[in-house]
């Protein structure tokens, strides 16, 4: 039996600890005690499907060695977490966002850490209840660090999901941390739900302006956008004209406004709905870090960074 732990188990964290433990893994949830205690009492429920029995701890040091270890916490609650948590992982991945999210799994476990690109959603209900918000896939893929074949093996662990191993995974590192920094901006600033930002000229120019800068950081770094999974097609968006970019983005809202989707609301609207800090750093802030070590000027990225900094609750000031 593989065994799990999940680090920092929320909305998309609980949602793989479900699908873990329904492919036959002993999973351990590391969550807040609220959400543990009512996984311990009635089981963890995904959905409308009935419980799923796995543990849950509120604290990482009651989590002992596993297989397969899987960081789902907001960025800033790494260094909490990796520190508490005592034991080893024969293989590490993070769901989070950022283009430096291995980082720190390389730094605590080494060649036992993969990069990973979650486009699966999640929200987080009443303690003890997720939604699976959005189907996409999970694309994993070794590191220069990593143990060759480690990718491989998480993916075997969940078969019958949509899960990929790129050989090359930091394109689809790159291009999901440029595409939430564009979309995690507009949506931070303005506090609309996701469909929205498509459907009004001003928000689509601070996406496009978003997104145009990170691209140019990725190819300072020497790294290639793709064009994935999903509607934005962020390599051709970043190489378009600001009028074709405009009719992209306006039918991808018009897109998800005809399918329902009208009420999502991505992960940085929920940290303001319960008043939590912002992943600015993890989301933002490594892009910048990126740029100034190209001396790159990307204005609208810096701005966008300093003024959610400044928004951040019980924060002030600029980076």
């Amino acid at each position: 039996m593989t065994s799990v732990v999940v680090l920092g188990a929320g909305a998309l964290g609980s949602v793989y600890g479900a699908w873990f433990a329904e492919a036959g893994a002993e999973v351990t949830l590391v969550a807040r005690p609220a959400h543990a205690d009512a996984v311990n009492r009635d089981g963890l429920r995904i959905d409308d499907q009935p419980p799923v029995a796995v543990e849950a701890v509120s604290d990482p040091a009651e989590a002992g060695d596993c297989d397969i270890l899987l960081l789902a916490s907001k960025a800033f609650d790494n260094a909490e977490l990796l520190s508490g948590y005592r034991g080893s992982a024969q293989a590490a991945f993070s769901v989070q966002n950022g283009v430096r999210q291995a980082e720190p799994l390389v730094a605590r476990f080494g060649p036992a850490a993969v990069g990973c690109v979650s486009l699966v959603g999640g929200t987080l209900g009443e303690p003890g209840h997720a939604s699976h918000s959005f189907d996409g896939p999970t694309l994993l893929g070794d590191l220069s660090t990593t143990t060759p074949g480690t990718a491989t093996a998480i993916a075997q662990a969940l078969p019958g999901r949509k899960l990929e191993v790129h050989d090359d995974i930091a394109p689809a590192l790159w291009s999901k941390g440029v595409l939430a920094a564009a979309a995690m901006g507009v949506v931070g600033l303005t506090r609309l739900v996701y469909h929205r930002i498509f459907l009004m000229p001003e928000t689509r120019d601070v996406f496009y302006d978003l997104a145009c800068d990170g691209a140019a950081i990725a190819a300072a770094e020497g790294v290639e956008l793709i064009d994935g999974h999903g509607p934005f097609q962020i390599r051709a968006l970043t190489k378009e004209s600001r009028a074709d970019a405009h009719e992209r983005l306006r039918a991808v809202g018009e897109g998800m406004e005809a399918a329902g989707e009208t009420e999502v609301r991505v992960s940085i609207l929920q940290s303001i709905d319960r008043g939590r800090p912002f992943e600015v750093q993890a989301v933002f802030g490594d892009l910048v870090d990126a740029a100034d070590g190209h001396g790159l000027e990307v204005p609208t990225l810096r701005a966008v960074t300093r003024l959610l900094t400044a928004a951040m609750p019980g924060e002030s000031g600029s980076p």
